[in-house]
């Protein structure tokens, strides 16, 4: 399960931004790290390895549906409210998300024996099967992808990548807090 509210960083991510030193042959680093992000979400190895994870039922989900399938599964149930939290989406959202897995049977949902007034939703056996199945082969998939760097470079790279969702989230607050569109 993705949790976006803890990070493992200690340090904190810098508040202003000053320019990016030039790199070899004056290209800007941010440009080079703008670039090689849009090639890896591009790639067709990207592309179809997340094909092959993200089946359930002869369907593919998309990684939305598996970070709300992931998340159904890490407990045996969630009223919707907390559900739309734990995803850190709106509930509409979570809601268009949650239909398409009870299609899919994958998730069901009723109404809370204690409380009427709430709606709980949890993940069905193959829900659970097949989530337990997505992080397994995630899991392997990344070990063999990532098997050429040294346990530095993976504690290296894990650091910066968050690192860096700890400084967007933070110039998105800021910009908030400011009102400046992102």
């Amino acid at each position: 399960m993705v949790d976006r509210r803890a990070r493992s960083m200690s340090d904190t991510p810098p508040t202003s931004a000053a320019p990016a030193a030039d790199g070899p042959g004056g290209e800007d680093p941010g440009d080079r790290v703008i670039r090689a992000i849009q090639q890896f979400s591009r790639s067709p190895a990207h592309v179809e390895l997340t094909r092959a994870l993200y089946r359930a039922g002869g369907k593919e989900l998309t990684p939305t549906q598996v970070d709300a399938l992931e998340t159904l599964a890490s407990r045996p149930e969630w009223r919707m409210h907390e559900f739309a939290e734990a995803l850190d989406i709106d509930r509409g959202a979570t809601s268009r998300t949650t239909d398409r897995l009870l299609r899919l049977g994958l998730a069901e949902r009723r109404p809370d024996e204690n409380d009427r007034r709430y709606v709980v939703v949890q993940a069905t056996a193959a829900g659970r099967r097949i989530s337990r199945r997505i992080q397994r082969d995630r899991y392997a998939l990344m070990q063999e992808v990532l098997s050429g760097l040294t346990g530095d470079q993976r504690t290296d790279l894990a650091d910066l990548l968050e690192y860096v969702t700890q400084a967007m989230e933070a110039t998105l607050s800021r910009r908030a807090g400011s009102g400046d569109a992102p």
